[in-house]
């Protein structure tokens, strides 16, 4: 469904998650009790229309093991382009413990930050909304940048690179 003259789509469930399966990175907010809002990004996977994430120990833990209600967002923009998706998703965010069921899933997502993340939290849906951003109409003008022949900054492209030296040099 096109939103009137607003140039987005609401997106139904089923694209909602098809477009989750997509990403790696989303954002996870929750508030606590004494009305805080944390925001944080996290890697993630999703399963069946489950957010799954890793955490260490921490404040993300802390919501699970509290079962917090959270919300879960992604996106994808092309700024060239002003287009773009977004996907809410809204839940109740659950520690998995050391179930087996946390043992299979904590392989499925790959963390960015550095140090353990051994905890494995899921998300469960219990609603998925979005939105796409179409581009205006128009054309859309592409341009190609070339490197100038004199511009010594930039490496010839045509070349392989340079292999960098490793290890330590002796005093």
């Amino acid at each position: 469904m096109i939103a009137a003259d607003e140039g987005f789509e609401i997106l139904d469930r089923a694209t909602c998650l098809e477009l989750l399966a997509t990403a790696q990175v989303g954002r996870l907010a929750w508030a606590t009790v004494d009305g805080h809002v944390h925001i944080r990004p996290v890697n993630y996977t999703l399963v069946g229309a489950d957010i799954i994430v890793r955490t260490a120990m921490g404040s993300i833990l802390a919501a699970a093991i509290a079962e917090l209600p959270v919300t879960f967002e992604a996106d994808e923009l092309e700024p060239a382009l002003e287009t773009g998706w977004s996907v809410v998703v809204i839940g109740i965010a659950e520690d998995l413990g050391s179930t087996t069921e946390a043992a299979r899933l904590r392989e499925s997502v790959h963390p960015w930050a550095r140090g353990s993340r051994p905890n494995v939290v899921r998300i469960r849906a219990s609603e998925v909304t979005g939105r796409r951003l179409h581009p205006r109409s128009g054309p859309i003008v592409v341009v190609r940048l070339e490197p100038d022949a004199d511009d010594q900054s930039l490496p010839d492209a045509s070349q392989p690179p340079e292999p960098l030296e490793q290890g330590v040099q002796g005093d």
